[in-house]
């Protein structure tokens, strides 16, 4: 997993082996949140071009951590096949999917910390 924070936006660019290891990819978000106090997230998933039921798992699991420390989990850069797998459990009604991680990250508005 690559990390990026642009302003107040933490990039997770995630690959498949990421969420095949979902209780390690968890930790580090979890500290991210916990530790870091991070509100905004981007999970880009342009390195992954198919998708298991545990990676799904893996992605609800992100999902509800973030929602559970009041953050906001977006997806970005969701290939076809991808998107389909996370319509079919009904995703798309629970989290917002961004064609990449730019529009992701300009969807959560202008920074209150831009003058960091």
């Amino acid at each position: 997993m690559e990390i990026q924070k642009i302003k107040d936006v933490v990039i997770l660019r995630l690959t498949s082996q990421d969420l095949a290891a979902p209780q390690e990819t968890s930790e580090i978000v979890e500290q991210l949140l916990t530790v870091d106090g991070e509100r905004k997230f981007v999970a880009d998933l342009s390195a992954i071009d198919q998708i298991s039921s545990l990676q799904v798992g893996a992605v609800v699991t992100l999902h509800l951590l973030c929602y559970e420390n009041l953050a906001i989990l977006k997806l970005a850069g969701v290939h076809e096949r991808v998107k389909t797998v996370l319509k079919l459990v009904g995703l798309h009604r629970i989290m917002e999917m961004h064609h990449g991680p730019d529009v992701a990250r300009a969807s959560f508005g202008e920074s209150a910390s831009e003058s960091e």
